[in-house]
């Protein structure tokens, strides 16, 4: 008898692989079945809504267009009236939009002449321009030079802040304008202590004998809200751009920078703790307008500017004056006789303009007498 023979079955090899095969044509079937259904629904749907009503945008852009015009025809009406009168109070003296430099000065805004000197004649700003000095010299640590600004307030005795000489050396502190043409040497004769924001804040200057004449600045208590003024000085905010100021601080002692004024009101007379009455004003001052003259628009000095206020997050900026009557008391305690100016601020009208002459030139001008040249000054370090 013949053994059976082992058969092997063909499902041995071929059958898992045919099965997995065919699993997977059934399944990427299935997926781009699905896909294609998906994408017919999504490209079947509208992407685009209705957000509004297309009527009630047509009434709103109606209306907005009946607004328009409406403001459109109170423009043109304010343009009408503002060409016709313009409202001129009374009670403030001169308007502020007067130019100081044409408004001739009255006797009565001006102090007594002094003896021996020729009474002032001339303009606001050219009474300012030969009065206003600026006060410099190196800091007394070697570090550079400070600056501040002062005034002439008698013959040959100018008053400026004690904070600004303060940290000069005593030794080497000068005045310049360009009535006195070069630096002249000054002896400070007197200083309030401490010179600290909210304290008496004052120092007397005396200039040598052979010195030009500067016509002194009036005085007066006369000051109260809303009155107009003007700051005169050389600030630095204003000083960085002149070329003759760094000029001047580099050694050229002829390179002279101009006066630099603003203008503004008064916004209250103000006691503070320490018994200094100061006025906050509206006049622009910096760094270097410190002891710098406060006048009203007859040129009479109603405050020393001192120092100011400034909040960056607020963007706020109060300019503060000490007022005349410390001023006078601490001339008084320092033997400096000065006559104080009263009554209101009427300054003249202003100067007409000169004549024409035959071929378009101006008439000529009279000119002041010129002072005497100053002695050559010591040059500055």
């Amino acid at each position: 008898m013949v053994p059976a023979r082992a058969v092997s079955s063909a499902w041995n090899w071929w059958l898992l692989p045919v099965g997995v095969l065919v699993a997977l044509i059934f399944l990427g079937f299935g997926f781009w079945l699905g896909w294609n259904l998906i994408s017919e629904r999504i490209a079947a749907q509208r992407l685009v809504a209705h957000v509004a009503d297309a009527s009630r945008i047509d009434d709103q852009v109606r209306r907005q267009r009946e607004t328009n015009e409406a403001l459109q025809r109170e423009i043109d009406q304010a343009r009408v009236a503002l060409q016709g009168d313009v409202c001129r109070p009374e009670g403030f003296g001169q308007s502020p939009l007067t130019p100081p430099q044409i408004t001739p000065m009255q006797p009565s805004s001006l102090p007594p002449t002094p003896q021996g000197q020729q009474a002032f004649t001339g303009t606001l700003i050219e009474l300012l321009d030969q009065a206003t000095v600026l006060v410099l010299g190196p800091l007394a640590n070697g570090q550079g030079v400070g600056t501040g600004t002062g005034f002439v307030v008698a013959p040959g005795v100018v008053v400026t802040n004690a904070h600004v000489v303060a940290p000069l050396d005593p030794q080497r502190v000068y005045v310049v304008n360009r009535r006195l043409g070069r630096p002249i040497a000054v002896q400070v004769a007197a200083q309030t202590p401490d010179p600290a924001p909210g304290k008496p804040d004052f120092a007397l200057l005396r200039l040598p004998a052979d010195a030009p004449a500067l016509s002194p600045l009036g005085l007066t208590r006369v000051a109260s809200r809303l009155d107009p003024v003007i700051a005169a000085g050389f600030p630095q905010a204003i000083m960085q751009t002149d070329a003759n100021f760094q000029a001047l601080l580099d050694g050229n002692l002829r390179a002279i920078p101009e006066l630099a004024v603003t203008d503004g009101l008064v916004s209250a007379v103000q006691n503070l703790p320490s018994g200094l009455t100061v006025m906050p004003h509206t006049a622009a001052i910096s760094r270097g307008n410190s002891g710098g003259p406060l006048v009203d628009r007859c040129g009479r000095v109603v405050g020393v500017n001192t120092f100011g206020f400034f909040n960056a997050e607020q963007g706020e900026r109060v300019s503060y004056a000490q007022k005349e009557d410390s001023l006078v008391a601490f001339l008084t305690a320092n033997g400096v006789t000065v006559t104080e100016l009263t009554g209101p601020c009427q300054p003249a009208a202003p100067a007409p303009q000169p004549a024409s002459v035959p071929g378009g030139a101006a008439a000529p001008a009279t000119t002041p007498p010129a002072s005497p040249a100053a002695p050559p000054a010591p040059a500055l370090p």
